[in-house]
């Protein structure tokens, strides 16, 4: 007489690539994701209802703080080397333009100076960026 097996089927999910998985997909989130770059200065822009927008890959971003303190892009500096920092991004980069964000709260004078510094430069192309407000 002949036995017969009786087949056993273990219902079984495979984890054994699992983690490999997890890691794919988190190598592909984070390769995907942009991140916000954090502002040198916390600066509280002035309003206006119409403008234009700009790539902020073309711009050098020279902020001027509450208080007085300047900085480009991510990087401190001092108020009588903003000309000549200004000078040699220009000269490495002739298509690059300013982008001034001053903050509400700065005396125009402070502005003034930092303008006087970007004339200094000979920046062919200089904007005075503002918040976008409701339009009237």
């Amino acid at each position: 007489m002949k036995i017969r097996r009786r087949a056993h089927h273990h219902n079984v999910i495979p984890t054994a690539s699992m983690a490999d998985i997890a890691m794919l997909l988190l190598i592909f989130f984070l390769s995907t994701t942009f991140f916000k770059a954090r502002e040198a200065l916390q600066v509280k822009l002035l309003g206006a209802t119409t403008g234009e927008s700009f790539r902020k890959e073309e711009a050098i971003r020279v902020w001027v703080g509450p208080h007085g303190e300047v900085a480009f892009n991510d990087a401190a500096v001092p108020m009588d080397l903003v000309g000549s920092v200004l000078a040699e991004k220009l000269a490495a980069n002739p298509k690059l333009f300013i982008a001034l964000y001053a903050d509400a709260r700065v005396p125009y004078a402070t502005v003034a100076r930092v303008l006087d510094e970007v004339e200094r430069a000979h920046a062919p192309r200089v904007t005075l960026t503002t918040e976008l407000r409701g339009s009237r």
